[in-house]
């Protein structure tokens, strides 16, 4: 269990520490409970738990939390920078998938938009 373990750190710093704890859940097989308010630390979670005033609020893969933009605001988080991205994007009329994780995904679904338009 690890309590805001990044919470001090510079990024290279918290890309370290999530990249051990990842190495030791898929090599070793250890079940790692990770409590952050980093979302960008569990996009590659197996399942998220949202919590409010102590009561789950959400729960489900991240991608069917990010989906969720909006709830997660009302409870005070945020969503990866991306996903916020995509959100914005989607509300303008951009047609993008809900729970965008990662940049690598935005840019497979960005790109062949901006190509017809060019």
């Amino acid at each position: 269990m690890l309590d805001e373990p990044t919470a001090m750190l510079d990024p290279n710093g918290r890309k370290e520490v999530i990249k051990t704890v990842r190495e030791l859940n898929r090599q070793e097989g250890i079940t790692v409970l990770l409590i952050t308010h980093y979302m960008e630390e569990v996009i590659h979670a197996d399942r998220v738990i949202v919590m409010d005033d102590g009561h789950v609020v959400m729960d489900g893969t991240p991608r069917e939390i990010f989906s969720r933009t909006e709830e997660l605001k009302k409870y005070r988080l945020d969503v990866p920078q991306v996903t916020e991205l995509a959100w914005e994007l989607k509300k303008a009329g951009v047609p993008l998938s809900d729970g965008i994780l990662d940049r690598e995904e935005f840019l497979a679904q960005i790109l062949p938009l901006l190509q017809k338009e060019g």
